[in-house]
């Protein structure tokens, strides 16, 4: 796995809480140290990057405080990785060139030209960032690629459709939609085209007593997972069939498994479950119950 270099302080750590306690003893003090906090958006592209990626931090601190840093770390979610400190640029870039035969760097992050210098030592990209505002979309572009930039334009076909966006992993984009406003986002997806419909899938609620039911699209290692919400009882969604012909595999397993009428399907057959099974029972919902002791004719 290759990895990504990360400088600390002003990239992931602002620090400037303590700056007043600058060159006393009390600078890099646990206590002192604990109380900065994360530069915006750093610890969610972090989470993202160690997918693909194996972090190396590198401080510009001293020895002493090395224990506190990675306490700080793990404490405001960063994800774990190899932690470093070397208080001045000579000792970090005679560290760095001690990096050489342990790690395979694909990038490293900074915010200062001497920062580069270590890239340079290490011959990988060099990506510098403005120190306390870093721009976290850059770094995605640039380390992740073509998934960073397949989700964002699926947020910007489906946005003026979408309830709510969430993105609660590494390229993945969940979007919670109106029932009437599903056949527009995926005809959205499809004209671009965006990748493919992989799954439709059924999630019950019986909590509130409806069904979800998510359409997943794929593009690539990119997620899109497009959510809508029907009632347990006569829940209907419609077909997307018109649009994209081989999902009747999946709305007719959808509507035996779950009970949901699955309006405009052009082949509305059961697909898994035999003739003589009860119309009313679907296996997939969480009042099915398993008859016990299990008989065969």
């Amino acid at each position: 796995m290759k990895s990504v270099l990360v400088f600390i302080d002003g990239i992931l750590c602002d620090w400037r809480q303590r700056q007043h306690l600058e060159g006393t003893p009390d600078f890099y003090k646990r206590e002192i140290v604990m109380k900065d906090i994360p530069v915006p958006g750093s610890v969610r592209c972090l989470q993202e990057l160690v997918r693909r990626y194996q972090i190396v931090y590198i401080g510009a601190r001293p020895d002493e405080a090395l224990a506190a840093t990675e306490e700080w770390l793990r404490t405001v979610g960063f994800p774990a990785g190899s932690v470093y400190v070397a208080k001045t640029r000579a000792e970090r870039l005679a560290l760095v060139k001690t990096f050489k035969d342990r790690f395979e760097f694909a990038a490293g992050l900074g915010a200062r030209w001497d920062d580069n210098q270590l890239h340079l030592e290490l011959g990988c990209l060099s990506i510098i960032l403005k120190e306390f505002e870093a721009d976290w979309d850059v770094v995605r572009q640039h380390l992740l690629g073509r998934e960073h930039t397949a989700l964002q334009t699926a947020i910007t076909l489906l946005t003026p459709w979408a309830k709510n966006t969430l993105t609660p992993i590494a390229h993945r984009l969940d979007v919670a939609l109106d029932l009437q406003d599903l056949l527009p986002a995926v005809k959205a997806l499809r004209d671009v085209p965006w990748g493919y419909l992989s799954a439709i899938v059924g999630l019950d609620h019986a909590d509130s007593n409806e069904i979800e039911v998510v359409y997943v699209f794929c593009s690539g290692a990119a997620i899109v997972t497009l959510r809508v919400r029907t009632p347990h009882v006569e829940g209907a969604v419609p077909s997307v069939c018109a649009m994209i012909p081989s999902a009747t595999f999946f709305e007719r397993e959808l509507s035996e498994m779950f009970g949901i009428t699955v309006v405009g399907t052009p082949n509305p057959d059961r697909l898994f479950l035999p003739d003589e099974w009860p119309t009313d029972v679907y296996p997939l919902r969480k009042d099915f119950v398993v008859p016990h002791p299990f008989v065969e004719n």
